[in-house]
């Protein structure tokens, strides 16, 4: 038996060993009985006849075999709130958590049909948008290697780096006769998540915020914000949650009770029915805010923290919700690590909105509703763009009718 053969059975059982952890002695002979019953032979006689009797046994991947079962595990229960993670997601989602790592500072999605990396947006003030680097460049090898090879991931992986030290791409770009290729020293990329500009409307003076989503630091980034639009003495707030997917549970709270007293922020009810009742934590709170209309933007990919803190403020009255109805995820995950580097993340509760209302699969629907156009959406999407790559809030005044809206709720007192 090999040693990566070996590895699936090591994983296999310290799930079962998570599971015996959470269950109580009667529940625990009744998990032994299904694990061996149902699972434990069926995947050990596979696994031997694969390590046996299978033509191609060779040229097994087992670390691929077993990433694909503790998948096909999770993906059994039919949540799509229930996810496993390789190892690599696992180092993607930590890097996205924190903020910050050592690259070229761009925004970057995959082109399957192409087999490169486009790239969505270069950062302002990075290596990439020193050297020129523009939306729609194709990247198709990093340091030689082709991304039609080494993937996605790979290329995305080898792009990062110690900061300091160098990396050779090659890049295509429409209107170009061929692809060059550009060498750039990879540098200490920070991403800022609460954005803020102040600006005026007819002597009305707008405090507005962008929160990208709840990241580690998104708390301390959101109170330099307030911080600073207090300081200019301003008429009215926007806090723009569109397109935000979430985050940390404790950053939403942290968040919240920067605008809410002495109320309650959300409940959690957890599996085994236990409940949380969370209140405010009152030294963050900024009493600025108590005197001033607030409207809060949301549309469809607003999600999970992003509906806590809407929920919150909806609720307690606080904020006038303008936009469209929420994603509707009201699930509170459960990250668990094993022994392969991937991670299993499981529901363990759901959260109410102050007033007890379950959003789950529902969504948080709007004070107001306004959609922003088709023809609209694009320049709306391309801001986002820039808000995720900038370090100030960049806003459309012409063709966000969302925001349009929330500057005409915010003169009128926010009603």
């Amino acid at each position: 038996m090999n040693r990566r053969f070996k590895s699936i059975v090591v994983v296999l059982l310290i799930i079962l060993s998570f599971v015996l952890l959470w269950a109580n002695t009667n529940q625990q002979k009744d998990i032994e009985k299904l694990y061996l019953e149902k699972f434990q032979n069926p995947i050990y006689t596979l696994l031997y006849y694969i390590n046996n009797i299978y033509y191609e046994k060779d040229k097994v991947d087992y670390d691929k075999v077993l990433d694909s079962t503790l998948k096909g595990l999770v993906d059994g229960l039919n949540d799509p709130f229930a996810w496993y993670l390789d190892s690599q997601q696992v180092t993607e989602s930590k890097i996205e958590e924190s903020g910050e790592y050592g690259g070229l500072g761009i925004l970057v999605s995959y082109d399957s049909k192409l087999e490169a990396i486009r790239i969505v947006s270069p950062m302002i003030g990075t290596p990439a948008y020193e050297a020129g680097l523009q939306a729609d460049d194709l990247i198709i090898s990093v340091d030689g290697s082709p991304v039609s090879e080494i993937g996605y991931i790979g290329a995305v992986n080898k792009m990062r780096g110690a900061p300091g030290t160098t990396v050779q791409i090659e890049v295509f770009r429409e209107g170009w006769e061929e692809a060059k290729k550009i060498t750039l020293v990879r540098a200490k990329i920070e991403t800022v998540t609460a954005k803020y500009k102040v600006f005026e409307d007819n002597n009305f003076k707008i405090g507005y915020i962008k929160l990208t989503n709840f990241a580690e630091k998104s708390a301390s980034e959101m109170q330099k914000a307030l911080k600073a639009i207090k300081r200019e003495n301003v008429d009215g707030i926007i806090l723009d949650l569109r397109n935000n997917p979430g985050g940390f549970l404790n950053v939403a709270i942290d968040i919240a009770s920067m605008f809410i007293k002495d109320k309650t922020i959300v409940t959690v009810r957890y599996f085994d029915g236990s409940e949380e009742v969370v209140k405010p934590k009152t030294y963050e709170h900024f009493d600025f805010l108590d005197k001033l209309p607030i409207v809060l933007l949301v549309n469809k990919s607003s999600a999970s923290a992003s509906e806590i803190l809407t929920g919150a403020l909806k609720d307690n009255k606080i904020a006038t919700i303008v936009g469209k109805t929420t994603y509707g995820k009201a699930a509170v995950q459960r990250p668990i690590p094993l022994e392969n580097g991937g991670e299993v993340w499981l529901p363990i509760g759901h959260y109410f909105t102050p007033n007890g209302n379950d959003i789950h699969l529902k969504g948080i629907k709007p004070d107001i509703e306004v959609d922003n156009p088709k023809k609209e959406i694009k320049n709306v999407e391309q801001l986002e763009a820039k808000n995720t790559t900038t370090f100030e809030a960049v806003i459309d005044l012409n063709n966000d009718l969302q925001l349009l809206k929330a500057i005409e709720i915010l003169k009128a007192g926010g009603k």
